[in-house]
């Protein structure tokens, strides 16, 4: 059994972190700064360079188990959220890039739509945020839970199995009782 992501899914992931990190840092703060063609050509490399490497990286990693690492037995409700979270992830790293692509040809072709092109870009970066920081706050509940799949992923801070944790056992059993309701709600 696989307990660990490959190298290159690990190398993959972790540079591409860096590559969304450096996008969110370097960001156009005002239109008016692709006036500077050379600023614009960047920003339309980076968006297709990007877009590039999300599409690798979704195709690399798609058939790659949910959840690889965990030592026990994955609750279908739980496969089924971290499933709809790394979807919702992909598509908003997917729409990053082509709104910004959007954005420089309505400005580079003078033509209306700017305001909407602007509004899904935004929400596409707001989007990525909300679901990284709860694929990173799910990442660390599961380290901290002992499960085996931060370990899987992370090259530090290694699990070292289950704790013995009141507050931990009990958020867990909730959590179950949550997983239980959508695997009924949805037929799992």
């Amino acid at each position: 059994m696989i307990k660990s992501h490959t190298f290159t899914a690990k190398f993959i992931h972790w540079t591409f972190s860096g590559l969304y990190a450096y996008g969110i840092f370097k960001q156009v703060g005002d239109l008016s700064e692709l006036e500077d063609t050379d600023l614009l050509n960047f920003e339309i490399v980076f968006a297709i360079l990007f877009l590039v490497l999300v599409m690798v990286r979704f195709f690399y990693m798609r058939n790659t188990e949910t959840l690889l690492g965990a030592t026990e037995e994955v609750h279908k409700g739980h496969l089924f959220i971290a499933k709809t979270i790394h979807r919702l992830v992909y598509f908003s790293l997917v729409m990053l890039p082509l709104t910004g692509l959007l954005i420089a040809g309505i400005f580079k072709s003078d033509i209306p739509g700017m305001g909407i092109a602007i509004s899904l870009h935004e929400f596409s970066a707001f989007l990525s945020y909300v679901l990284l920081a709860l694929h990173i706050g799910a990442s660390i509940y599961s380290r901290l839970k002992g499960e085996g799949v931060w370990t899987a992923m992370v090259p530090v801070w290694k699990e070292t199995g289950k704790p013995n944790s009141e507050v931990l056992n009990s958020l867990e059993s909730i959590e179950n009782k949550v997983y239980d309701e959508i695997e009924s709600r949805l037929n799992l």
